[in-house]
Order: structure tokens, then sequence, then C-alpha cells
């Protein structure tokens, strides 16, 4: 529905940026459309969590992270983040509400979990393991373990195969990029846009893309407002509700993520 709103409102925008005079009922259309955006997104939204809130599935275990003071885990990480393990698979979930689903069976499943220590035997990650010891995710020790007995909840849980390996030298852990490292955002304004997903195929926010719509159908209502008043009432009431039904969430997501949830997490 978006795509084809999209399409209907550039049409639209087109032709009243490039007219001297503008019909009503393109206006109307401009109106309309741009205000699918924001109702589509939303409805979206809705749909999805009470799509997953209705999946089945068994779930086994959820070891959630622990960890340790001065980690400088968040409260945002510690509500969101978390490894599922159900019946058929392992669930990693990031604070974004990204899953990420590893099979516990077949030929593409995890294997084995793997505890890494250092040349002093001190942890510092754990790894997830599948086929050809290739490392599918990996778990920093002091932000997931640090602080409870979560490896050993999650090594009875999961039912793999569990082992260790010590590093030697200088060798850094992980090496090369891999799941699990990015988890946790370097600031909060980085945790606050994963956990938006604002991005769109363009690049730029879908929340800026949509407001500048609305806007300008408001715009554009009051610019008909002596040759079309009935248009231009409705014109003018769509893009200010579109623009309210961006800037609440929008304002709700900031502050909440300000005031509590990308504050560092109490020990």
């Amino acid at each position: 529905m978006r795509g084809v709103a999209g399409t209907l409102w550039f049409s639209a925008f087109t032709v009243v940026v490039f007219s001297d005079t503008v019909p009503g009922w393109l206006v109307l259309l401009l109106a309309l459309t741009a205000l699918c955006g924001p109702v589509a997104r939303l409805a979206l939204r809705a749909w999805t969590r009470l799509r997953a809130g209705r999946r089945r599935v068994t779930v086994l275990g959820r070891v959630t992270p622990s960890p340790a003071p001065g980690s400088g885990a968040t409260v945002r990480f510690l509500r969101e983040t978390e490894l599922r393990v159900q019946d058929r698979d392992l669930v990693l979930r990031d604070l974004g509400g990204q899953e990420y689903w590893f099979p516990r069976s077949g030929p593409h499943a995890v294997t084995r979990l793997v505890k890494v220590v250092d040349g002093t035997g001190r942890p510092v990650g754990a790894e997830l393991r599948g086929p050809g010891e290739q490392v599918r995710a990996v778990f920093p020790w002091e932000r997931w373990f640090g602080g409870a007995d979560g490896w050993s909840r999650l090594s009875a849980a999961s039912g793999l195969a569990v082992s260790e390996r010590r590093l030697s030298g200088r060798r850094t852990w992980p090496k090369g990029p891999v799941l699990g490292t990015g988890l946790l955002p370097g600031t909060s304004r980085d945790a606050r846009r994963t956990a938006r997903f604002p991005g769109t195929a363009a690049g730029v926010s879908s929340t800026a893309v949509m407001a500048f719509g609305n806007l300008f159908s408001v715009i554009q209502g009051v610019r008909v407002a002596d040759s079309a008043p009935g248009v231009a009432a409705v014109a003018t009431a769509a893009g200010a509700l579109g623009l309210a039904l961006q800037a609440v969430p929008y304002v709700v997501h900031e502050m909440r993520g300000r005031l509590v949830l990308d504050r560092p997490a109490r020990s």
C-alpha cells in the first residue's frame, strides 16, 4: 500500500510543483496519499506485534545479559537483548527487536558452544559455532556472563556440546566482523537509531520523508483555501494528522531512551 501511495504522491507532487494553478482534487490526492505513509507504518507495527504474539513456539529457556559492573551495559540492552532456546532453534534478539534464528538440527545447524579464555585463563567471550567450525555468533563475556551464572544456564538449555579454547599470544578476540560484537551500540544516539529502524531504501530517514509530505499537504491546503475551502480543510487536517502520527511516537521514543532506556544499568 505504501508503494502505491508513494507513487501516486510523487506523481501529484511533481505536477503541483511545476504547475501555476493546482486543481483542488489534485491537492486532495496529494494530502491523502501522504497520510497513507504514517498510517500504514503504524498499522504494520501493530500487525507485526500481534502476529509475533500469536506465534506458537516452545521456549525451553531464555538467557538475558548479566553484565559485570562497569561493562557499559544500558537498561535497553538488558531489557531487549536475549538468547532464546526453542525446541528447533536458537534465537538471538538485539536491542532493536531484530531476531537471528539458528537451527538446532539439519545441515546448517549450530553444533557447539565454545568458551574462549585468554592466556591467564580469564573468560573473554563465548562462540556459537556451526558446521566446519564456522563462528555464527559471539557473546562478549563481561556483557553477557560477567554477573550471574548465565553460561551454565545457556549450556544446559541449549543441549549443545560445550568446549573451551585458549587464546595464544596477543591474539585479539573476536577475529574479524561477526554477529554479536555490535549488539550494544557505542552511543545512546546510535542505540535509539537502531531501535527505531528509521532507514529507507534511499538511505535517508523515512520519518523525515513522510514528514515533508505531510507538511507539503498543509502548505497546499493553505494555498487553495480561497478557491476550494472544503478541499483546503481536508488537506490541512490530513497533513496535520500525518505530522502528529509521526511526531508523537518519535518524541516518546526519544524521551524514553534519553530518560530511561539508554542510561547505564545498575550493577
